[in-house]
């Protein structure tokens, strides 16, 4: 097995760091006083509620008309490719469409597997994957 000089470069400086005299050492009376030294830190009160989080509403409500598609993929295909019932795929930002001539594919990058295929349909109502690596205020 080769190793590039990257590799070995950094390898032979651990190695001499290694070799090297620790740091001073703290001696155990200097420590505790330098600990009675310093002030705590305020504790925070315990009786204090956390603010509770709450999510916002998905971006497009399932029983309003038609999605606008957030894949460009979906909006280039005639509407009689597009799933005839509605899913939750369609205005997900974590949903990949791609479609061939005879067949057209969802893959959910959060569940990695085909959520929707025009040759098996599946109707997807609902889905905590848009929520998925977002901040919450």
């Amino acid at each position: 097995m080769t190793t590039s000089k990257n590799d070995d470069t950094l390898m032979q400086e651990a190695l001499a760091l290694l070799s090297q005299e620790p740091p001073t050492v703290i001696e155990p009376d200097s420590l505790e006083a330098a600990l009675d030294a310093e002030e705590p830190a305020p504790m925070s009160d315990p009786a204090e509620k956390a603010t509770p989080v709450s999510l916002p509403p998905p971006a497009v409500p399932l029983a309003s008309g038609p999605p606008s598609a957030a894949s460009p993929t979906l909006a280039a295909l005639e509407a009689s490719r597009h799933p005839q019932q509605r899913t939750a795929c369609e205005t997900c930002p974590n949903s990949v469409w791609f479609s061939s001539p005879e067949e057209v594919k969802c893959y959910c990058r959060v569940m990695y597997l085909v959520a929707w295929s025009s040759q098996a349909p599946s109707q997807i109502t609902h889905c905590d994957g848009l929520y998925l690596g977002q901040e919450t205020p």
